[in-house]
């Protein structure tokens, strides 16, 4: 289950104080984060409000601030970072001084002082997070900002119960007869794969932020081939099984003449911010991920957890959609290599817009390159079908290694 991957929660016999935000009219409201490995709370900054229709408060110690680190970042990052030589520092400030960039100076600090990439950045982030500090007046110093708006997600309840039933789950069942049940019940752990009822062998693709916010659930329907069930509709235009759980969830209150739950009102409310796959599908494998495996980012969950297991060495994720590549996507990955692996497309501009997304990135401070593999061996068929990378590791199959069946 997803609430024992996290090293940092909410326990249930809540630890108060006061909430930042509430100040001294409300005393006791914040609920605080522990660290379950030592049972100790963290900071008093880091809790969510009791008062939440009138506060909102809700600081998670996995939201990344404005360097990109969240206080879990920060702690691993001082575990393996190691030392950083005192001259980087000062050789970083007199760039800084001269009007050299950030990822100049990261750069030559790389290249010119063989420093990892993690130390250039750490190096960089202290030198100027000094400067910006200096300017800001110390009674309203926060080292993490507070997002300043609630977004409405999914209850953690409605989540849960999708987690089991997978014996009539048809995307789990495919996976175990693809790799076995041992590397199946792995990779639906991994991405926290559901179940739906919405239509009988349905699966769940649980889209999860960085603050363990269930933003989003897409249900798909998949056939034999890994493809999604297509059907006709009475004007003969095709359309497929695939819908998400805010969606699903009103039809059936709708079918049973119910009221909507308060969670379900304020999603589908238009006034509110809501998007369906809002982040990255598969960020909470970045919370066991050693700092410096890359993550390979494709369009469709699905392709995502079927590459998984014949390429390890990365963290799979997927975008959601072609349009959806963008740095406020990518922003829990800035720190890693990240490697695109676009879809096919009759002609080529799949691969043509994540190249030009990617080239913009590179520009912000990513690390990413675009694989033209598909490109390079696609047969025009697979570029008509819009094939994508798990259509190709499906295909030849007897091409690869099966490790998982030893």
């Amino acid at each position: 289950m997803l609430a024992n991957t996290f090293r940092y929660q909410l326990p249930k016999k809540a630890i108060k104080s006061d909430c930042p935000s509430c100040g001294p009219k409300h005393r006791k409201t914040l609920s605080r984060y522990i660290d379950t490995q030592t049972s100790e709370p963290l900071p008093d900054i880091y809790g969510r409000c009791d008062r939440e229709i009138n506060c909102g408060y809700h600081l998670n110690p996995y939201y990344k601030g404005a360097t990109g680190l969240s206080y879990f970042d920060q702690l691993k990052a001082r575990a393996s970072i190691g030392p950083i030589p005192k001259a980087w520092f000062t050789m970083a400030a007199r760039e800084k001084h001269a009007g050299i960039g950030k990822q100049d100076i990261i750069a030559h600090l790389m290249q010119l002082e063989g420093a990892r990439l993690e130390q250039a950045e750490r190096v960089v982030d202290v030198v100027f997070d000094q400067s910006s500090k200096s300017l800001r007046p110390k009674e309203t110093e926060n080292p993490i900002p507070v997002p300043q708006h609630s977004l409405c997600t999914i209850p953690e309840a409605v989540f849960t119960q999708s987690l089991g039933h997978y014996e009539r789950n048809q995307f789990a069942r495919l996976l175990g007869r693809h790799f076995g049940d041992v590397v199946a019940d792995e990779l639906v752990k991994r991405f926290n794969i559901g179940t739906s009822g919405r239509w009988p062998g349905a699966c769940v693709f649980w889209y999860i932020d960085e603050w363990q916010r269930i933003r989003g659930g897409q249900i798909k329907l998949f056939d034999d081939t890994f493809h999604t069930v297509k059907y006709v509709i009475k004007a003969g235009e095709k359309r497929s099984r695939t819908t998400w759980i805010h969606s699903s969830y009103a039809r059936r209150c709708d079918e049973l003449n119910q009221p909507y739950p308060d969670w379900l009102s304020a999603y589908l409310d238009e006034r509110n911010e809501v998007q369906k796959s809002p982040c990255l599908f598969g960020l909470p494998q970045l919370l066991t991920a050693d700092v410096d495996q890359p993550v390979a980012i494709v369009e469709a969950p699905k392709t995502a957890v079927i590459s998984t297991p014949y390429f390890p060495g990365f963290v799979w994720m997927a975008v959601g959609a072609l349009s959806y590549l963008n740095a406020e996507r990518l922003a829990p990955l800035r720190s890693r290599r990240i490697e695109l692996f676009p879809d096919l497309s009759k002609d080529g501009r799949a691969f043509e817009r994540w190249n030009r997304v990617a080239n913009e990135l590179l520009g912000q401070g990513f690390q990413i390159t675009v694989s033209s593999y598909l490109e390079d061996n696609a047969t025009d068929e697979e570029r008509e079908a819009g094939a994508d990378l798990a259509d190709f590791l499906l295909e030849q199959w007897h091409s690869f290694p099966s490790q998982w069946e030893e």
